[in-house]
């Protein structure tokens, strides 16, 4: 019992390197992907955050937010992709990898808003390509105001610290 004891406290942490070489076995991803995989700040902190908040199982909840993080970017942008039904929240489109069990609520907040960020700065990037080009984008339908949200972001990620998670992502750098 004392073994089962001490793994039900002991803290787990992210071995990136495995996830990543798990990832890109399962994914099949040439040296490239896996390069580019392996340096986007974006999928580090998708796996880090259930190990940061302390969730039940952060494994299992890294690998299957990564994994749908992966299907978005390598082949179901249509399905994805945003809508004017995911404007009414910022969240609605994190949706799909904002389920954890358990953890600390402070920590999933942060690191959710830290994807919001990053998410928003990629819209705003793309602003001018996705309306000469047809694709649906909040700031260029005018349903959402970049700077009302960037500043909501940042004042949430300044309440919360979070080590884990802040090593990976700075706002003033830029990950995609």
């Amino acid at each position: 019992m004392l073994c089962a004891e001490k793994k039900e406290t002991e803290v787990k942490t992210l071995n990136w390197n495995y996830m990543v070489s798990e990832i890109s076995n399962v994914f099949r991803m040439s040296d490239d992907e896996t390069k580019a995989f392996s340096d986007c700040g974006t999928a580090k902190i998708i796996a880090e955050l259930p190990f940061a908040a302390g969730c039940s199982e952060p494994e299992r909840t890294a690998i299957l937010h990564l994994c749908i993080y992966i299907a978005e970017i390598r082949g179901f942008q249509r399905y994805f992709a945003h809508l004017p039904s995911d404007d009414g929240d910022i969240f609605t489109r994190l949706g799909c990898i904002a389920d954890f069990e358990g953890g600390d609520q402070d920590i999933i907040e942060h690191g959710m808003s830290m994807l919001a960020l990053i998410m928003i700065e990629g819209y705003k990037r793309s602003e001018y390509f996705d309306k000469e080009n047809g694709v649906y984008n909040p700031f260029a339908s005018g349903s959402w105001d970049y700077e009302a949200l960037k500043k909501d972001l940042e004042e949430r990620l300044s309440k919360i610290s979070c080590p884990d998670l802040d090593k990976v992502y700075r706002p003033s750098l830029k990950w995609m």
